[in-house]
């Protein structure tokens, strides 16, 4: 035979064994390609379980771990993956894995993937493990660090100098605590700069109270006729007890009408008619949250008013209320008037000795099954919140709140909402209903904590079409909002001063939005003797007179969201 085809033959044979190693090769390059791929698309649906899992049960953060750690599960659960057969899905709480945030959830869910070439190197599984981290930013808590909420300048003296002299800043004459009995007991309770209020389905929007009245007639537009923001479930607040025992009070619950002293100071808490003499309706309900702050829909009712408070036509004839007669009572003298009322008391189960966890207080003047209530009356009802027992109690407003302010000439100051470090490099809104309807000029600034001191921050605003021209948007540390007489006022740094014109926001929102630096907090958020860090406030230099606002406050961005890490 030829040598050439021996050599021929050789070489075929070693073409073929290096092919039959390529294939081999490419078999394998194909089989990790393969079980590569198909573990990473698996490990996406594992991320994608994990992130659904955190969003699930942040909700329930920080008031229930229990509800928390199941929700997440039973999402988890939706998505194919069920604690079992090599499946482990596993929440916890921030402040539980070493973290520092209690409305913070963590949840690892991890998975075997099963291979498909791998198996014949004996690997059958791969494990997929991913985490995720969702946080639930609350309704901002508002108007009060304390156990009671909206305590105003009270005083029922002769001469009305403990309010004419001192103002509203905090430390002036407060209202005796609910633990104290009588109304002219010596423990008091600071002012806090203002009362809670409520106005009546009758009244006016442009009065100040942006959702509870239905009629928006002055300067309003083209929305005049209703009330477009009109909510008949009025305000919440929120009450917290760190341990049972706790009891809700409501000082001065009852619409009793007074009058303004000498120098414009509506005494007490200020309830007055703003025009007739029909009947005002208020009705007061604590609901058990169930520790789901995020929904209403499982809230349960602990205690109400129900009628006690219903078709009130009184007067505070001794301290200057209207004359009585034609239906109108002297209820200078009633059990609840400028006094505090155990919610409930007198008309069922009251909200005394209650568990630990999170309550609403609603107050509204709207009877659902009686349309005609408070139709045609047109009143303010000032009122305030107190939480007794209960461990470490706290009382505030719940992402937004109506104010009523008894100001006399000069600086006041009052809390406005509580932002923690976490809204570092995010943006405040604040949203101000109708300010400035005061006797001369009026400036207003929004102090912040940061840096363990109060100062004015820097913002940009913007108002509605019922702000008077000029006034529709503005940048700096300061508000004007009422352009009457600066005599004897000295404005604040930075305000401007001009001196024509009224109000210059009647009827009208005012935004205000505050870039937050990222450095928010890093030095610290509690100025002085402040019991809780994070508490804005807000300073109002005016000439004198009282002033019905409403305020909103968010910290702009998703309510529920996953964190980067």
């Amino acid at each position: 035979m030829p040598r050439s085809n021996h050599r021929s033959a050789r070489e075929t044979g070693q073409v073929l064994v290096i092919f039959a190693g390529a294939i081999l090769a490419l078999l394998g390059i194909v089989a990790i390609v393969v079980d590569v791929s198909w573990y990473w698309a698996n490990s996406l649906k594992v991320q994608r379980t994990a992130d659904a899992a955190a969003l699930a049960g942040a909700i329930y953060l920080p008031g229930s771990t229990t509800n928390a750690y199941a929700y997440a599960k039973i999402e988890a659960t939706k998505n194919g993956y069920t604690t079992g057969s090599g499946v482990t899905v596993t929440p916890i709480q921030d402040t539980l894995n070493g973290g520092t945030d209690p409305r913070q959830l963590d949840v690892t869910v991890s998975a075997p993937v099963p291979t498909f070439f791998m198996r014949v190197f004996g690997l059958t599984t791969i494990t997929a493990t991913r985490t995720a981290k969702a946080i639930y930013v609350q309704p901002v808590p508002m108007g009060s660090p304390q156990a009671y909420y909206g305590v105003g300048c009270f005083d029922l003296t002769a001469t009305h100098a403990t309010c004419s002299t001192a103002g509203n800043s905090n430390g002036a004459s407060g209202v005796p605590s609910s633990t104290a009995g009588s109304v002219f007991a010596a423990s008091q309770l600071n002012s806090q700069g203002f009362w809670g209020s409520v106005q009546t389905r009758g009244g006016n929007q442009s009065n100040g109270d942006a959702f509870s009245p239905e009629n928006n007639s002055t300067s309003c537009g083209s929305s005049c006729g209703a009330n477009l923001n009109y909510d008949p479930n009025g305000y919440s607040y929120t009450v917290d007890f760190t341990a049972s025992g706790g009891g809700i009070y409501i000082f001065d619950p009852m619409f009793c009408a007074m009058g303004n002293n000498a120098a414009g100071i509506p005494q007490g808490a200020g309830d007055h008619w703003l025009s007739g003499t029909n009947g005002v309706s208020t009705y007061y309900t604590v609901w058990n949250t169930n520790n789901t702050a995020f929904t209403t829909a499982d809230d349960t009712v602990v205690a109400s008013s129900g009628t006690m408070f219903e078709n009130q036509q009184g007067s505070d004839v001794a301290n200057g209320g209207p004359a009585v007669g034609g239906g109108v009572t002297d209820c200078g003298s009633s059990a609840y008037h400028d006094k505090w009322w155990l919610v409930g008391s007198g008309n069922g189960p009251t909200a005394s000795s209650l568990a630990a966890g999170t309550y609403r207080v609603q107050v509204t003047t709207t009877k659902a099954s009686d349309a005609t209530i408070n139709a045609s009356t047109n009143a303010e009802n000032m009122f305030s919140i107190m939480a007794t027992g209960g461990g470490t109690a706290d009382v505030h407003g719940g992402g937004r709140m109506a104010a009523y302010n008894n100001l006399a000439m000069g600086t006041q100051k009052f809390y406005l909402a509580q932002i923690d470090q976490t809204a570092a490099g995010k943006t405040l809104e604040i949203d101000l209903f109708d300010p400035g309807d005061v006797n001369g000029g009026a400036w207003l600034r929004v102090l912040d904590p940061d840096g363990n001191a109060y100062n004015p921050v820097s913002f940009t605003f913007t108002a509605d079409a019922n702000a008077s021209s000029g006034h529709t948007s503005g940048s700096g540390t300061c508000i004007q909002t009422n352009g009457g007489s600066t005599t004897g006022l000295t404005p604040p740094a930075g305000c401007p001063n001009a001196t024509s014109g009224g109000s210059f926001f009647q009827n009208s929102w005012i935004k205000i939005l505050v870039p937050l630096p990222t450095t928010y907090g890093s030095v610290g958020l509690t100025p002085g003797t402040e019991s809780q860090p994070g508490w804005w406030k807000i300073e109002y230099t005016v000439g004198g007179g009282s002033d019905l606002t409403t305020w909103e406050v968010n910290v702009l961005g998703n309510p529920v969201h996953l964190v980067v890490p």
